[in-house]
């Protein structure tokens, strides 16, 4: 998967990921199936007034609610994994460790067999395990493709 975003912070963010599918399906109805995957991701956070570039990496379970359509078909996306940052602060957000919890949610529309479109908000925190907990909200647009 291919991430460019923006933080709430106004910083610019771009993501690559690869995602492992589980291959199961549960609750299948006439409205569609739940499913998942594993998502394993690389992050560059860029610099705001303070501090430096940064990078983070996480891995998080992910669940996929996919609705029944003809051609393009609709998804949302939940999940909540771990990530590890190269340092205490991204941008001008002061996270207080270098761990956290990553929340996400998406909506979007798998466009083909191969291909899909999701809009994506992930919140990074550390739950207030440390202070300062300023946490940080990442919004990208993502591309995937199977392979």
């Amino acid at each position: 998967m291919l991430a460019p975003g923006v933080t709430s912070g106004g910083e610019t963010t771009a993501n690559v990921s690869l995602a492992f599918d589980w291959n199961k399906r549960w609750f299948e109805s006439e409205t569609g199936h739940l499913s998942g995957y594993w998502n394993v991701a690389y992050t560059w956070w860029e610099a705001g007034r303070f501090g430096s570039d940064e990078h983070s990496i996480s891995v998080s379970p992910v669940l996929v609610y996919r609705f029944n359509a003809e051609g393009w078909e609709p998804f949302v996306e939940l999940g909540v994994g771990a990530a590890y940052f190269s340092d205490d602060r991204v941008g001008d957000q002061r996270l207080g460790s270098r761990a956290h919890f990553e929340d996400r949610f998406a909506v979007g529309v798998q466009m083909n067999e191969r291909d899909a479109l999701r809009l994506r908000i992930i919140h990074y925190s550390n739950a207030s395990l440390k202070e300062p907990n300023e946490g940080i909200n990442s919004w990208s647009l993502v591309y995937s493709r199977r392979f």
